[in-house]
C-alpha cells in the first residue's frame, strides 16, 4: 500500500457520510442543507487536486497511490488505485459538480425533495468508479451513481421527465445486465476480479479460456459503450438531457464520460 494509499478513501467516504447526514435534515432547512454540500463538495476538490500532485509528482517513484483495504493483498482484497487519469477525471468532475451545485442554489434544489442527499450519492458513485481497482466493485459503484441519477433526473417531477426517466432507467438497468454477465465471463475465464490481476494473466490464458475471455470483454464494450451513449447506442441521451434540470444535466454529461474513462482504463490494461 502506498504511503497516501488512505486519501483515496476520502473522495467515497466524504460523500457517503454527507449524504447520510443531510437526509436527517428537514428539506424547509434549505440553506443549511446547501451550505454542507457546497462544503462537501469543495473539500472533495482540494483532495481531489492534492490526489493530482501526488501522482504528478510521485513520492515513492510510482506515478500511483494504491490503498489495499484492511491491508488484504491484491487480487483477493479490495483495492483502490489513483493515477494521474483518475486523478485528472476526480478534478473534472468536482470542479463541474462545484459548478451545477452552486447553479441549483437558486430554484432547481427546491423543486423537490432530497437533491443534495442524491447529489452527493452521486459523486460517491462516480469517485468510486474512478478510484476502483476490481471489476466487481466497479459495477456496485456504477450502480450506486445510477440509482442517485435516476433520482436526481426525476427532480421535480413532471410528464416529460418521467416519460424520459423511465426510458433512462429501463436502458441503464440492461446494459447493467450485460455488465454482469461480462464480468461473470470474464471471472470464468481468468478467475480473478483484479484489473491489473486479469491484466497479468489475459497473455497466458489457453485457446478455450481465451474466447470466453473475448466473449465477455466485447460484453462488457456493450454494457460501457450504452452507458456512455455512444453511436448508435446514444438514442437514449436527447431526450434525457432535455427533459432533466440544467444542473442535473451538467451532471450527467459526466456520467457518459465515466463509461468512455472505463473502456480506456480496462482496454488499454488489456
Amino acid at each position: 500500500m502506498s504511503e497516501f494509499g488512505h486519501i483515496l478513501t476520502l473522495p467515497i467516504l466524504i460523500p457517503l457520510v454527507v449524504g447520510a447526514l443531510l437526509i436527517l435534515i428537514n428539506e424547509r432547512h434549505h440553506q443549511l442543507k446547501f451550505a454542507i454540500n457546497l462544503v462537501s463538495t469543495m473539500g472533495l476538490l482540494a483532495v481531489s487536486l492534492i490526489l493530482l500532485y501526488l501522482t504528478d509528482y510521485p513520492q515513492d517513484g510510482l506515478n500511483a497511490v494504491v490503498y489495499l483495504a484492511a491491508n488484504w493483498e491484491a487480487p483477493f482484497g479490495i483495492v483502490l488505485v489513483g493515477d494521474r487519469l483518475s486523478a485528472v477525471m476526480l478534478v473534472l468532475t468536482t470542479v463541474i459538480a462545484t459548478g451545477a451545485l452552486i447553479f441549483s442554489y437558486s430554484r432547481w434544489a427546491q423543486v423537490g425533495v432530497h437533491f443534495h442527499t442524491l447529489f452527493q450519492l452521486l459523486l460517491m458513485g462516480i469517485h468510486g468508479a474512478l478510484l476502483t481497482g476490481d471489476i466487481f466493485n466497479l459495477f456496485v459503484f456504477f450502480e450506486v451513481m445510477l440509482a442517485a441519477s435516476y433520482g436526481l433526473l426525476l427532480h421535480g417531477y413532471n410528464v416529460v421527465r418521467l416519460r424520459a426517466g423511465l426510458q433512462y432507467i429501463t436502458i441503464n438497468l440492461v446494459a447493467s445486465v450485460f455488465f454482469l454477465i461480462g464480468i461473470a465471463l470474464i471471472y470464468a475465464a481468468v478467475g480473478s476480479l483484479n484489473i491489473a490481476d486479469i491484466a497479468a494473466q489475459a497473455s497466458l490464458l489457453e485457446a478455450g479460456n481465451r474466447t470466453l475471455f473475448h466473449t465477455g470483454a466485447a460484453v462488457l464494450a456493450v454494457a460501457f459503450l450504452t452507458k456512455s451513449a455512444m453511436w448508435p447506442l446514444s438514442f437514449w441521451l436527447p431526450n434525457a438531457y432535455t427533459a432533466a434540470a440544467p444542473p442535473v444535466t451538467a451532471l450527467l454529461v459526466v456520467l457518459t464520460k465515466i463509461g468512455v474513462y472505463v473502456v480506456l482504463r480496462l482496454y488499454l490494461l488489456f
